[in-house]
């Protein structure tokens, strides 16, 4: 996939997921809106239902007390018996003291006017503080708000057209200055005629936060499948840079592949093509010359589809390993020996120092053989000058450690944690002056790991490296792994 795809892909993703946000965010704020118009609304609602049996109360009681209060009530008790289809009978003379029963219209509406009169004349003459029980403010408050499913008020008091406060008892908490704060007041006894205005306010704590608390769910919901939706992406989107980095890196491959394999192929044919030739003198020197070019691109050609194979066992994860019992000096000294040609080409030259007291582990010689190579084969390839490298050993009660240090040009600490990936070989320019695939240090791991061993790597940019190797004695891998072998 190419960069502008990608980086394209990547856009319209990052676009799609930004409206995503905002259509969210839209949304939350839209019912945040609403639920605090809801809450408005409601609490307003509230103290007017409130103000409203307040009022229905007072009248009650004073119909109740008032003489022609009583006759309009007793009347109209009456009025409702003799009309009731349920009341069988006479109504009892005895229950009407005023003589209303018998009386016309007229009279009805002599005694409604004069009720009325009283009322005002009442009115008038009552304080407001009077008029208002305290005790049954607060009932009222209360039980509105509970039925409407509202907060339940922290304050309320009553005011006048002025905004001065009324005091309704010596109990009543001081919020004078949150009341005059407050949005939310209903007119009292706003039927009066006669009564100058006074509104009841009502104040109520952490109204933000009642809000949000309804919110939080569908907000915590949303906050997830946004995460989820980022997570997703983001993890695709590293499959997509990670699928990227493989394909560039086995074109690097097949072309390194490709380089490495005409380089043998045309030396053995020239040799070939000079031992046919019959114009070409062929001395016994000449003949040896040739075929030891031949042998020495052979094993390049052999050393090539090693790494294939090598490459072919990785990907199956089937690394079978012979475990014998194997003298790590011992298989040292043997590399060392093999080694020793490659790199004395170089001017170069290997030093050890096997100061392991233990040195005797259960592992699989030609596997640990091939990591010896591959670590001595990179020491070499990837120094500038001639190579120095250096094989120390030592042990403890667990393990043998060995360690191969060279002279290189080392490995930066970004790429140090990339090195024992497959196919992964650490940037050197240009493509083709260091020879590989990107497989050695891959199996290297693999070998170790197989072993229940670990390995690390110390490196300075320019100053060279030090790979250390753990591998366990033969009684840890039998106590601890030994279901794992093979």
């Amino acid at each position: 996939m190419e960069r502008r795809w990608i980086i394209g892909l990547v856009a319209t993703i990052g676009m799609a997921l930004l409206g995503l946000v905002g259509i969210q965010v839209h949304w939350i704020r839209s019912t945040v809106s609403a639920r605090e118009s809801q809450l408005v609304q409601g609490i307003d609602n509230a103290l007017f239902v409130v103000s409203d049996k307040l009022e229905q109360l007072e009248r009650i009681h004073t119909l109740r007390n008032e003489p022609a209060g009583r006759q309009l009530l007793l009347r109209l008790d009456t009025l409702r018996t003799k009309r009731s289809p349920d009341r069988v009978g006479s109504v009892d003379p005895s229950r009407d003291p005023g003589g209303v029963i018998d009386g016309s219209g007229d009279d009805l509406e002599t005694l409604v006017t004069d009720v009325v009169r009283g009322i005002l004349a009442a009115e008038m003459q009552r304080d407001i503080r009077d008029r208002l029980d305290v005790r049954v403010l607060d009932s009222l408050i209360n039980s509105v708000f509970l039925a409407d499913g509202l907060p339940r008020p922290t304050a309320y008091g009553v005011f006048d057209d002025g905004d001065r406060p009324i005091p309704l008892s010596s109990d009543q908490p001081d919020h004078l200055e949150r009341l005059l704060n407050t949005p939310y007041r209903e007119r009292l006894f706003r039927h009066d005629l006669a009564l100058e205005g006074y509104f009841l306010r009502v104040a109520v704590d952490d109204e933000r936060g009642l809000i949000h608390r309804g919110v939080v769910p569908q907000l915590i919901i949303s906050a997830l499948f946004i995460g989820l939706i980022i997570a997703v992406f983001a993890i695709a989107l590293r499959i997509i840079l990670r699928q990227k980095r493989i394909s560039d890196i086995r074109n690097d491959l097949v072309n390194n592949l490709t380089h490495e394999l005409k380089t043998p192929i045309s030396t053995i044919g020239l040799a070939c093509e000079a031992l046919a030739d019959p114009s070409v003198p062929k001395t016994d020197q000449q003949v040896r010359t040739f075929v030891g070019m031949i042998r020495d691109e052979n094993k390049r050609l052999g050393a090539l589809v090693e790494n294939v194979l090598q490459s072919a066992v990785l990907d199956s994860g089937h690394m079978v390993l012979k475990l014998v019992d194997l003298d790590m000096h011992s298989l040292v000294q043997d590399v060392i020996r093999s080694s020793n040609i490659q790199v004395s080409r170089r001017s170069g030259r290997i030093e050890t120092d096997l100061r392991a007291e233990i040195h005797h582990v259960q592992g699989d010689r030609i596997h640990l053989t091939n990591l010896l190579y591959n670590l001595i084969d990179n020491a070499v390839k990837y120094t500038r000058q001639e190579p120095v490298i250096r094989i120390v050993t030592h042990s403890n009660d667990t393990g043998i450690t060995l360690s191969v240090s060279d002279n290189g040009i080392g490995i930066a600490p970004s790429e140090q944690r990339k090195i024992f990936d497959r196919l992964y070989r650490v940037p050197t320019g240009n493509i083709h002056n260091t020879k590989g695939f990107g497989l050695g240090l891959s199996y290297v791991r693999t070998v170790v790991e197989r072993h229940r061993g670990t390995i690390r790597v110390e490196s300075v940019p320019g100053q060279g490296s030090t790979f250390h190797l753990f591998i366990p004695f033969e009684h840890v891998i039998t106590r601890q792994a030994a279901p794992g072998r093979g």
